[in-house]
């Protein structure tokens, strides 16, 4: 089976789990942070293997990573922050 058909059915379940999650199972607080969690792995494995940065220089996808992990962890502070 070719890499991407993997990384497409990977992001396909974790389409299924956000949804699922968001569809009122589990406490509200640990499933947002979940679906914020899926939704920027899906955003590396998008970038990753779709857009070609698998064979970028290593400087690109080190920044692309550490965008993704950067901007998941501030947006999931702010959510536990602010969450009343």
């Amino acid at each position: 089976m070719k890499r991407t058909m993997v990384v497409w059915l990977v992001l396909m379940a974790a389409t299924v789990v956000s949804w699922y999650l968001g569809d009122g199972h589990g406490t509200r607080r640990l499933a947002t942070v979940v679906v914020l969690a899926v939704a920027f792995v899906k955003v590396y494995l998008v970038g990753r293997y779709f857009m070609e940065l698998r064979e970028a220089p290593r400087v690109l996808r080190l920044l692309f990573g550490a965008w993704t992990l950067v901007v998941c962890a501030v947006l999931v502070a702010i959510f536990i922050v602010t969450d009343h």
